[in-house]
């Protein structure tokens, strides 16, 4: 029996947000038997990791993404259909469904002491680090439908950011300029340490929002008070090593968002505006642009930026609210929320996790739309 597959890609959920059957530890013949043993599971991810993602459904917009060492497999002979990438291309029409919901307390709320940034994990979670001063903050994961606690973990004191990758955690500390990696052990709803990650030659000086390009093999990070880009190289599975850094021409980067492996956006904070850089494979370095200067007034500072399935920039600005803009840095809309908003996460159909600083809420907002919805 030939099962149809291709190499070195995965397939990537964007809309719905995929809560998958995941197993670790199996081989790429056992998650096959399993997959031909269930006729409900249709393809699945293999990972070089020995991990297999199983899909009982498609999602209706995905990526097919390079993944050295992957295979994609479709078990039932069963294909996706093409990616409909746009949901609702009206944004005022979403703003102002989202304003509704916002303005009439229609909303979730769950009390989580001066939250910062925002993630799914590959369990579907959602997950936030507390920021309490100088004592012990705790690292959370919700429920995305209720927000309910499924986890609470204490760290030790002033994390500032968390990334995730390879169902690692990466979370930043002020304290010591360094990133500590953990996994998860689900069994007992704890983190497991796995290593520190810092600079070399150069010092990280408060650590902020980290990515990963070329599926892992390069870490960028922000470092906010030197006003630099660190880069690490992956050395073995666990650990980076420092590889080079890059001055910026502004203050204070804080947010990076991921666009693909040539190209990302960083975002200041104290001049709340959105940089591109592009990779020149010819000169091999990245070239960095202005793409929006949002400035407002010395109170609102530039957290984090994510784009939507229409291609739409949505800019988290701190003691504002959010801006959204399209590919080329046109203002589409503003959705004004006051003070302590510092990240924004987008679930199916324009639902918003949102996470307050100012008055220590994670909120979640269900305007109910329906894709192609006006």
């Amino acid at each position: 029996m030939s099962i149809p597959f291709l190499n070195n890609t995965i397939l990537t959920a964007i809309r719905p947000i995929s809560l998958d059957i995941i197993l670790t530890n199996y081989t790429c013949l056992q998650c096959i038997c399993l997959a031909l043993q269930n006729s409900s599971l249709i393809a699945f991810n293999y990972y070089p990791n020995s991990t297999c993602q199983f899909f009982i459904n498609y999602p209706k917009t995905y990526e097919l993404q390079s993944s050295y060492n992957s295979r994609l497999y479709f078990v039932q002979d069963i294909f996706p259909n093409a990616s409909n990438p746009c949901c609702i291309s009206n944004i005022t029409f979403i703003l102002e469904k989202l304003q509704k919901y916002y303005e009439y307390d229609i909303y979730i709320s769950v009390d989580v002491p001066t939250p910062r940034c925002l993630l799914l994990d590959d369990d579907g979670s959602v997950v936030v680090i507390e920021q309490i001063s100088d004592t012990a903050s705790s690292f959370d994961r919700f429920d995305p439908e209720t927000l309910s606690f499924r986890q609470q973990t204490v760290l030790g004191a002033r994390p500032t950011n968390i990334a995730y990758f390879d169902y690692k955690y990466y979370i930043g500390w002020d304290v010591n300029n360094t990133i500590s990696v953990f996994s998860n052990n689900y069994d007992n709803n704890s983190l497991r340490f796995i290593t520190n990650i810092q600079g070399t030659t150069i010092n990280m000086s408060a650590v902020r929002d980290m990515i990963f390009l070329n599926d892992g093999q390069i870490m960028v990070v922000a470092s906010a008070t030197n006003q630099r880009l660190f880069f690490f190289s992956l050395t073995n599975n666990t650990n980076y090593t420092m590889i080079s850094t890059i001055s910026l021409n502004y203050q204070t980067p804080h947010g990076l968002h991921r666009v693909n492996d040539s190209f990302f956006y960083v975002v200041s904070w104290d001049n709340p505006s959105l940089y591109a850089y592009n990779y020149n494979e010819t000169t091999s370095n990245w070239t960095e642009t202005l793409f929006v200067n949002a400035t407002i007034n010395s109170t609102i500072y530039g957290a984090h930026m994510t784009i939507d399935d229409c291609n739409r920039r949505w800019f988290t600005m701190y003691n504002y609210g959010i801006k959204i803009y399209d590919e080329n840095g046109i203002n589409l809309g503003n959705w004004y929320l006051g003070a302590g908003y510092f990240d924004t996460l987008l679930l199916d159909n324009y639902t918003v996790i949102l996470s307050n600083s100012a008055n220590s809420k994670v909120i979640r907002i269900d305007p109910q739309l329906q894709c192609d919805e006006n």
